[in-house]
């Protein structure tokens, strides 16, 4: 037989079998409630205030003070082994490189003994980072991937957390090359490179903590010089100080540049609409404004290309309005004014006590690796806003994940709909440790009845 009729052939049969070109089946879509932030913020009183103004500046001097504690220390919070437990997860277990093979089990320790951390600390001074940048475990920008489920893209296991500009830093350690340091941040220790900090005299310091600050309330604001040049987008969170002179735009004084490694400090302008002084009245106009931009945003664990894990997007979105949250989850768990456990209690039990005792924009729900904003219960269901990657399924061929990579709405059962859904596993009800909530009852604003 000819080979192209002998092809035509082969597809004829394939196709009667039901094989050829035949799709994947897709997955089953996740069902959701309305994404509308609007429609699921809670009533205020007459004034629109959530949190009494007295609290939140309370607060927001709180905030404050654990933002520039770096600054303030006479010693290193952290010890030698400390910075090396970082990485010893990954070292003890060794992962996978850029190309996706084995990396060699020596390969962390080299690293960290190149950039000298057998001699932290090394250095002492304050600095401020010049624009967005990545913390890491390690000093290499490569990533390390774990194996099997839960691994993989986009967990990189050597990244710590992502950065705003015009942060606060410590800088305790620089690597005998010149080109990585080690930088005590207001969210972690790691490694950064020493292009992405500019040092500060004390008295450029002294000046830039005392404020007052401007809050950014949007992602994606351009921050540039008075004549119009760009020098950085600025995210929502970052706090950058306030100048005299607004008109038109808000005037912050921000790192421009480093020249021969110091930084270069200047005013800039950012639109009006994209902040606030800080900290930003609780209000649900002011969380509408907030958070609804959040909605859909993709997942981005560790932050590395700008956008918002779990825990980052808890801790950004509260962040113009003073509420201090650390970076991780399972801190984040021990952060509130009341910590309510929820472990070991049935389903049934631990929704009765979400929707008796959570306050609706103002308390968290955690379980191991995961923390979620509790939203209300509207329609007598508890809501959560979260930055979410999946949820676990198993089937014949095995484990698998049902990925959602962005920022939703939920209930505390999203995919119990799905017959492969791993349960109860996949499902998050059932993991559900602990209850924060973050402001007292004598904090809170009067309610319309």
């Amino acid at each position: 037989m000819h080979p192209i009729r002998r092809h035509i052939a082969l597809l004829i049969i394939l196709a009667a079998l039901g094989l050829a070109c035949a799709p994947a089946p897709a997955p089953a879509p996740l069902r959701l409630p309305p994404q509308e932030i609007s429609a699921l913020l809670p009533r205020a009183g007459q004034d629109g205030c959530l949190l009494r103004p007295q609290y939140q500046q309370e607060r927001a001097k709180d905030y404050l003070e654990r933002y520039f504690a770096c600054w303030t220390r006479v010693k290193p919070k952290h010890s030698r082994d400390e910075l090396w437990s970082l990485a010893q997860p990954a070292a003890d277990k060794p992962g996978l490189g850029i190309n996706l093979r084995p990396r060699p089990k020596n390969w962390y320790k080299a690293l960290w003994q190149e950039a000298g951390g057998l001699a932290y600390p090394s250095a002492d001074w304050q600095g401020l980072t010049l624009g967005p940048c990545n913390l890491r475990v390690l000093p290499t920008r490569e990533p390390d991937f774990e194996e099997g489920p839960g691994g993989g893209f986009p967990f990189d296991r050597l990244q710590q957390t992502s950065l705003p500009g015009g942060l606060p830093v410590r800088v305790w350690h620089v690597s005998p090359r010149g080109d990585w340091l080690v930088a005590e941040t207001p969210l972690a220790l790691g490694w950064l490179p020493v292009s992405a900090v500019g040092r500060l005299t004390p008295e450029q310091a002294g000046r830039w903590i005392k404020g007052p600050f401007l809050a950014v309330t949007k992602d994606q604001t351009p921050a540039r010089t008075l004549g119009g040049g760009f020098v950085f987008n600025a995210a929502l969170g970052w706090l950058l100080p306030l100048e005299p002179g607004q008109s038109g735009a808000w005037r912050v004084r921000a790192p421009l540049g480093a020249v021969l490694g110091e930084a270069v400090l200047g005013p800039c302008a950012l639109p009006l609409e994209n902040g606030a002084p800080f900290p930003l009245p609780l209000s649900p106009a002011n969380l509408d404004a907030v958070a609804t931009p959040l909605l859909g945003q993709p997942y981005d664990w560790g932050g590395q290309w700008g956008r918002r894990d779990c825990s980052a997007l808890t801790r950004d979105l509260l962040a113009p309005f003073g509420l201090w949250l650390p970076r991780n989850s399972s801190d984040q768990a021990k952060a509130g004014a009341e910590n309510i456990p929820l472990q070991g209690l049935g389903d049934a039990e631990k929704r009765a006590i979400i929707m008796a005792r959570g306050l609706p924009w103002l308390s968290l729900l955690h379980m191991p690796g995961h923390v979620m904003l509790y939203l209300g219960a509207p329609q007598g269901e508890p809501l959560v806003l979260q930055a979410l990657w999946g949820l676990k399924t198993r089937t014949p061929q095995g484990e698998g994940r049902l990925r959602v990579g962005r920022v939703v709405v939920t209930g505390l059962e999203p995919g119990a709909e799905l017959p492969n859904l791993a349960r109860p596993e996949g499902l998050l009800l059932p993991r559900l440790t602990t209850l924060v909530v973050l402001a007292p009852p004598q904090s809170r604003c009067p309610q319309p009845h």
